[in-house]
């Protein structure tokens, strides 16, 4: 079955971001959005503008500049509070910049659990801030930068413990990791 799917789906092309995206652990619909973002397909309020939709420009998280992916992650100054935490946490210098954030995660050496955190942590973020971003849109509904970052210590903390029945040893050296840097 798997040689017929492969015959009928052809020969992959590897992109460079792959590996973060798609990784092992990850939790899907992280993933997935992740996914989106990276080939710029989420409904940001630039791209409705760029349809010809009639919508405000501002962004919903910071409401100084035009909604972008680029403005989203993490030049808007909300999420860019949310990044710093967070991948200060996770011992990583933190980029501004989307693209140059990408390519640091592809560049991550060292060791698999802290790989690992780092990339579930980056795509935890963005989940937790399009999260946020929509209930502003739709609900009328704000949380504080705190709230948020509660938000993804719990995601982080839980998926972790998820691991423990697969690899014990992995789970554990990951919540360590995750553990020293808590304040």
């Amino acid at each position: 079955m798997g040689e017929v799917y492969n015959k009928l789906k052809g020969p992959g092309v590897d992109v460079p971001w792959g590996n973060i995206v798609w990784n092992k652990g990850g939790i899907p619909k992280h993933n997935f959005l992740t996914w989106l973002f990276v080939l710029n397909r989420c409904p940001t309020r630039d791209r409705f503008l760029g349809w010809g939709l009639p919508t405000a420009s501002d962004c919903l998280l910071c409401n100084t500049m035009p909604e972008s992916r680029d403005h989203l992650f993490f030049d808007c100054s909300h999420s860019w509070s949310v990044w710093l935490v967070v991948a200060s946490r996770c011992g990583l210098i933190a980029e501004r910049m989307w693209v140059r954030s990408l390519v640091q995660l592809q560049m991550l050496s060292g060791r698999k659990e802290k790989k690992r955190l780092t990339v579930l942590a980056w795509k935890g973020t963005i989940h937790a801030l399009w999260t946020e971003r929509n209930a502003r849109l739709h609900r009328n509904f704000f949380r504080s930068t705190d709230s948020l970052l509660a938000q993804i210590d719990l995601t982080i903390r839980n998926r972790i413990a998820s691991y423990r029945q697969v690899n014990q040893t992995l789970a554990s050296s990951m919540l360590q990791l995750w553990f020293m840097t808590a304040s």
